[in-house]
Order: C-alpha cells, then structure tokens, then sequence
C-alpha cells in the first residue's frame, strides 16, 4: 500500500533529487550534442544524439518515479528535473561542450597518429610481401605438374 501522506521532509528531498537528476541529465545533453559537433556536418547531425538522450530522459525517469517517489507521478519531481535541467544547461552548457570539444580533438589527435605510425611500419611489411610473392609465383610455376609439357 503506498502512503498517500508524505512528510513534507520526504517530498522536498524527492525534490532536490528530482533536479540533481536534470542536471546530470543536462550534462548528459551537452555531451551527445559536443560528441555530434565533432563529427563531419552531415545533414541529420543532431537526430542520433537527440534520440539517445529521450531514450536515456524517458528511462531515468521511470527509473527515478519508480525507486525515489514511490511510484507516483508527481508535478512537483517534473518541475524539479525541469529546474535542474535548465539551470544547468544555461551555466554549465558552454563549458562542458567546450571540454568535450577538446577531448575530442585530443582523441582525434591520438587516434590519427596511431593510424598514421601503423601506416608507416605495415609499409615495409607490405613491400617485402609482394616481393616474396612474386618470388613465390616464379617458384610455383617451374616445380609445377601442370606447367610442363604432356608426354
């Protein structure tokens, strides 16, 4: 049976812990969107980062309405998330897209140079591989059966 009565304690606790999940839910936002601006412009950009968030939105907050309030579908833990939300976002929105703006230029970064190092040390393995098949080829056709003349 679930008390229809709450402390006025229990209900503003649900409150602050409705807003501490939008502003985990804002930094969640601004750091798909940052993940989505480094990638090259494609026309639908947004759409994937987007879909991922009310994914990520509808399942914390059924996750959130079941475990902290009880079940209950409460306006006061919308205007809460919403709050925390918004505050987030208009003041830490910038900064972190910027951090994940950087992040993602030093993965770039890092990953390109290992791609570029491979490249370098495969390119003499490459050369000495078709020099030896070719070799292999010489060799393959004078020891083989079908390459002589019928008796």
């Amino acid at each position: 049976m679930i008390a229809l009565y709450q402390p006025l304690s229990a209900m503003t606790r649900c409150f602050w812990q409705a807003a501490a999940l939008g502003m985990g839910l804002a930094i969640l936002y601004d750091l798909l969107h940052a993940a989505a601006s480094a990638r090259p412009a494609k026309r639908r950009r947004n759409a994937l980062p987007d879909l991922l968030f009310c994914l990520a939105v509808l399942g914390a907050y059924f996750v959130f309405t079941v475990t902290v309030a009880s079940g209950q579908v409460r306006g006061f833990v919308l205007i809460g998330a919403l709050g925390g939300f918004a505050g987030t976002h208009a003041v830490l929105g910038r900064p972190v897209r910027a951090a994940a703006n950087g992040l993602w230029a030093v993965l770039r970064f890092l990953v390109g140079g290992a791609v570029r190092l491979m490249r370098t040390l495969a390119r003499p393995v490459c050369l000495f591989w078709r020099f030896g098949q070719k070799n292999l080829e010489k060799i393959a056709k004078r020891a083989s059966i079908s390459g002589k003349k019928k008796l």
